[in-house]
């Protein structure tokens, strides 16, 4: 009898140490599956997140370092104090710096960086107001300290949480260089070109013209060679600046006129600029100069051949009233007496010339 219950014991112990060392073997298998799958989708979400830094400069009219980042991938965005912000930067007295910054609410302060807007090809958000959807681009606002020095670059890190991440060099040049490039802005269903600071010519060469008939005498805004109805109007976000200062602008026109356009030796044409402010909508806010600016003369000598000639403007101090404003400058040739027929080209964003045969204003 005794080793009959001992057998059974034995027996029950079995059975049970089975069932158990079952159940642990099945609790492991889920849960190494589970770990797979968050696994699998954490791979899923990271190969679905992409961002492009499009653009990135130290302000010349403002203390930050502004740069535009665009959701080139699959998913939403947002969390952005959770995203992690580097910049590597050299100050004026030549000290090297790495920096990580906290995101903030407001205007940053010292090392702190803001989501100042997000747009869909402008400074409208249409979609899921404070989430950056795919396509659209986030300007951000970087406020370090010590600044970076003048003459002077560095780089710009943008890192998702999930480990994505997209870094651009930036330039501070001490000084204002706005240079007309191809890529476009729609307002108000008006395509723009844009102008970026403190960056050369990038893209493939596009070309703006005016035709003029025989005889005539007029002032006629400049439209894109290729596509008729795409006038010569360059924009300029305001995002983060309050105040464009009074100075001395050098609108630098890489142009070229058409052989026999001028043959008289006192016969001259023109390119000069109209300078406004615009709103969001596209609604004309200010209108800066009253008289057209930035004015250079063409001669007879200077038909048939590319060439890079300036004038100059000494624009006023202007308060910024919405920083979703934008800066428009819109280039114009010009005839003051009869010539003959012909046309003017100028060259935008072309990457084959050295900066100083560029199309820009510099201030």
């Amino acid at each position: 009898m005794a080793v009959l219950i001992i057998t059974i014991i034995c027996i029950a112990m079995t059975v049970v140490g089975g069932m158990t060392l079952s159940q642990g073997i099945l609790t492991s298998a889920d849960t190494a599956a589970i770990n797979a799958n968050s696994i699998s989708v954490r791979e899923g979400e990271i190969s679905r997140t992409d961002l492009d830094i499009l653009r990135a400069a130290k302000l010349s009219w403002a203390d930050y370092l502004r740069v535009t980042v665009q959701n080139s991938g699959q998913t939403k965005q947002f969390n952005f104090d959770k995203w992690d912000i580097i910049v590597n930067y050299t100050d004026d007295g030549g000290t090297s710096y790495s920096k990580w910054l906290p995101y903030s609410t407001s205007l940053p302060v010292d090392n702190e960086w803001q989501k100042a807007r997000i747009g869909l090809n402008g400074p409208i958000e249409f979609f899921e107001p404070g989430i950056l959807n795919p396509l659209e681009e986030i300007v951000a606002l970087i406020y370090l300290d010590p600044q970076s020095g003048n003459a002077t670059s560095g780089i710009v890190s943008f890192v998702t949480p999930n480990g994505v991440y997209s870094s651009s060099s930036f330039l501070n040049l001490g000084y204002t260089r706005l240079t007309p490039q191809s890529e476009n802005i729609t307002i108000a269903n008006i395509k723009y070109y844009e102008l970026v600071e403190a960056a050369p010519a990038d893209g493939v060469v596009s070309i703006v013209r005016a035709d003029f008939a025989k005889n005539e005498i007029a002032r006629k805004l400049l439209y894109n060679d290729t596509q008729s109805t795409r006038p010569a109007k360059f924009i300029y976000p305001l995002v983060g600046i309050s105040q464009i200062p009074a100075a001395n602008w050098t609108v630098n026109y890489r142009c070229f006129l058409s052989e026999g356009f001028i043959t008289a030796e006192n016969d001259l044409v023109y390119l000069n600029i109209d300078i406004k402010i615009i709103t969001k909508d596209g609604m004309v806010r200010d209108t800066i100069n009253i008289s057209p600016v930035a004015e250079v003369s063409l001669s007879v000598d200077q038909v048939n051949m590319w060439i890079t000639v300036s004038g100059s403007y000494n624009f006023p101090d202007y308060t910024v009233v919405d920083e979703n404003d934008y800066l428009e400058i819109d280039f114009y040739g010009e005839t003051k007496e009869k010539v003959n027929i012909g046309y003017m080209l100028l060259s935008i964003d072309d990457d084959s010339l050295p900066i100083a045969d560029q199309t820009r204003i510099e201030a």
